[in-house]
């Protein structure tokens, strides 16, 4: 036999641990949050010390259970040595005043003690056991030393320690760890970002044992700015506040779904505005999978608008699907941007059949303990890839597939049960609840209060369908109540055949009323063909912006049969009425140009008249889905952002629209085919959009006068930049354009106030 060998371990470890895994700041802190939770901590305090000045620290205190020198030395000294994972982390502490025991760890990698080195060049710790006659033992870790000669061994890098006998922290119990000479700039925005993503970062229902846990942010070379912050969102100090989706208020669809602890049922509820629309039970198909909850919100524009106000934030903004493991969140489900489980992916192949992350938000708790759920060690790549994990994939998109189901086939993208009771609503709820009462896997079936209004207004061989499953439902779980209303439905649905039956000989006796009403109803339906050929849902609004045209077409009418009486009258026009004449006519036209496309072609609800809108959002949503609807494809368009805050304006909608298509109708006739689009907020707190062009430019004599009335280099009517630059100034905004040197094409640039 050859000899015994040993791998041994170069000091680079340290990084491959580290920095290597813990892409950016925020996780390094979220990591170390996670540690202060798992040692049964109820309050974590970050603190940030002289960063201002270049001498800045990072302290992160927990009150939880604290470290003695064994668990130091055995625990946290034990590189990738996980008593968590070991099921060993809570052996010997004291539970008696602790009612949490036995529930799920946050970590259990052993390399989040690594995060510091993310953050800083050396490491205090100091750390009290929750013990008697419990002594404080500290560390210094000086990271550098790893990174000096790689060929030097890992465990002959000194880390210096001490026993003392009182916490300079004032801890009775728990731990600190101060981190020095910080690798990175923490301006204004990353505290505030820094504090939304806390605010993500556990569980909004919390775990399922409760455990209140808080976290506080301290940074007093902030105070001053934050005193001046209006709304809690633009606070740095303070507690992070996480909220429910619940608290909002959102008036909207939500489907909630859950797989047992056993693994056995698979439950489901969907309710449109609080009013419950079906609740079903069935055996569980999805057999690799326990003990996880699914909750999804439809974010129709009303839903939008109540989380802007409330939140401060657009929903685009602030995520989607998020995603916790045992109480905390795992990256990068939900963030803005990203798309783990392929929601937009598959929105491409069916635009107007399929959600994606603009229009849901929700959150995704697994509870199970199954190593086959569990993070990578790259954290921020979310989950390994296992076949329990491409199952969880399955049953999401089985979930997102039931809320689809009725807010496409029976809301038609937005009308409510509760907003329209009319048949047709009715009728697409029935034949929704048939299809899924039919299935052979479900144990017990729950519907709305107006279940006999919705059989009532259905079809009747659905609502015979309906009828048939329930009452298999009822007989087979021995669930009297709904026995009792199937029993109801069935003598609705008697008297239902024998009206129709009435009906058909009435009919006959009075063939020629029939024919009337046949008539009347194929008007009817070629009314309805009209109304469904509009592809957005808001029926009414469509029909208010018909209104509108007229006033529009109105305004222009009145205008023509003005210049034409003069003409019969022999009436002089002055090169200056007609030029206002022109102008009214030109900018009506105009609006009846955007009201008509929005008409057709927008997805979500507009008004003619003034909203409060977020311009950052409208303005970005109305250049990516909007323009290539409503133009050909010869101009490229990019749109990228710099900014992470609503900018909420009342404005006419129309008149956004108006500067934005004269400036992209500019670059088209200057020649362009790719078109730049940067949203920024400037040093004074304005919105500002720039439009980078690779067009022919503008010449520099001609760049003062391209505003005037009449102004063109081209085929145009020089009337376009007109309506612009009148359009701004009246919203007190500004335009202006420069060419881009030493580029080709030019920069237009619209600032908002």
């Amino acid at each position: 036999m050859g000899e015994n060998l040993k791998f041994r371990i170069s000091s680079a470890l340290k990084d491959i641990l580290g920095r290597d895994l813990i892409t950016d700041d925020f996780i390094a802190v979220f990591e170390l949050v996670k540690n202060s939770f798992d040692a049964h901590a109820t309050r974590v305090d970050i603190k940030f010390e002289n960063i201002e000045n270049g001498n800045g620290r990072i302290i992160i205190k927990d009150n939880g259970k604290g470290m003695n020198y064994e668990d130091l030395l055995n625990k946290w000294l034990f590189v990738a040595y996980s008593a968590k994972r070991e099921g060993t982390e809570d052996d010997n502490y004291d539970y008696r005043n602790n009612i949490h025991a036995n529930r799920p760890f946050a970590g259990a990698k052993g390399i989040g003690r690594f995060s510091c080195d993310k953050l800083g060049k050396q490491l205090y710790l100091e750390t009290t056991k929750q013990e008697a006659n419990a002594k404080t033992e500290t560390l210094l870790t000086e990271w550098e030393k790893f990174e000096g000669d790689l060929k030097e061994e890992f465990i002959d890098i000194n880390v210096l320690h001490e026993t003392i006998d009182k916490s300079g922290y004032d801890l009775e119990h728990g731990t600190v760890l101060v981190i020095e000479q910080l690798r990175s700039e923490w301006p204004r925005w990353k505290y505030l970002k820094l504090k939304d993503s806390l605010a993500k970062l556990i569980n909004p229902r919390k775990s399922k044992d409760e455990q209140e846990f808080k976290i506080v942010i301290d940074v007093q070379e902030e105070i001053d700015r934050d005193n001046e912050a209006t709304e809690l969102y633009q606070k740095v100090n303070g507690e992070v506040q996480n909220f429910i989706f619940e608290t909002l208020g959102l008036k909207t669809t939500k489907i909630s779904s859950s797989i047992s602890s056993d693994g056995k049922y698979l439950s489901t509820e969907l309710k449109d505005g609080g009013t419950l629309i079906y609740k079903i039970k069935e055996t569980n198909t999805f057999h690799l999978l326990h003990d996880i909850e699914i909750s999804i919100y439809y974010l129709n524009m009303s839903a939008k608008n109540t989380f802007t106000r409330r939140m401060g934030v657009s929903s685009n903004q602030y995520g989607h699907i998020f995603l916790y493991k045992n109480g905390f969140r795992v990256y990068p489900y939900g963030e803005p941007g990203e798309d783990p489980l392929k929601i937009d992916v598959r929105k491409v192949q069916g635009y107007r059949r399929f959600l994606g992350n603009r229009e849901v938000i929700g959150q995704i708790d697994i509870y199970s303990k199954s190593d086959q759920l569990k993070e990578t060690s790259t954290r921020g790549d979310g989950l390994i890839k296992t076949p329990t994990y491409y199952e969880l994939e399955k049953y999401f998109l089985e979930v997102i597939k039931r809320l689809e189901k009725y807010v496409v086939d029976v809301q038609q993208w937005g009308l409510s049960v509760e907003d329209n009771n009319s048949f047709d609503v009715k009728s697409r709820v029935s034949d929704l609840i048939a299809k899924l009462t039919g299935s052979e896997d479900l144990i017990d079936f729950e519907t709305t209060d107006n279940f006999l209004s919705i059989i009532e207004a259905s079809q009747l061989n659905s609502a015979e369908t309906i009828v048939n499953n329930l009452n298999r439902i009822a007989f087979a779980t021995g669930d009297d109540i709904l026995l009792e209303e199937v029993v109801k439905a069935t003598g609705k649905l008697k008297e239902l055949q024998e009206a129709k039956e009435e009906a058909e000989k009435q009919a006959e006796l009075e063939s020629k009323k029939a024919q009337e009403a046949t008539a009347k109803l194929k008007e009817k339906i070629s009314e309805n063909l009209f109304l469904k050929s509009i592809n957005t849902s808001e029926y009414q609004e469509v029909i208010a912006l018909l209104h509108h045209i007229g006033i529009y077409a109105g305004t222009i009418d009145n205008n023509l049969k003005g210049i034409s009486l003069r003409v019969q009258n022999d009436i002089q026009l002055s090169k200056e009425e007609l030029n206002n004449i022109v102008r009214t006519i030109s900018f009506e036209a105009k609006k009846i140009l955007n009201v008509v496309a929005f008409a057709t072609k927008a997805n979500f609800k507009l008004k003619t008249e003034e909203l409060e809108i977020d311009l950052f959002d409208y303005i970005r949503e109305y250049i990516q889905n909007i323009i290539p609807t409503v133009t050909d494809k010869s101009l490229k368009i990019k749109v990228s952002s710099e900014i992470n805050k609503p900018f909420v304006r009342v404005v006419k909608a129309i008149e956004i629209n108006i500067v934005i298509d004269n400036i992209i109708i500019n670059a088209k006739k200057a020649g362009a085919n790719e078109l730049k689009v940067i949203l920024s907020e400037n040093e004074k707190g304005h919105l500002e959009v720039k439009f980078i062009d690779n067009g022919s430019g503008i010449d520099e004599k001609n760049i003062e006068q391209i505003y005037e009335f009449g102004f063109t280099t081209t085929d145009g009517s020089g009337i376009g930049l007109y309506h612009v630059k009148e359009i701004m100034d009246s919203i007190k905004g500004k335009i202006f354009a420069t060419n881009n040197l030493p580029d080709k094409g030019a920069t237009f640039t619209i600032e908002f106030r």
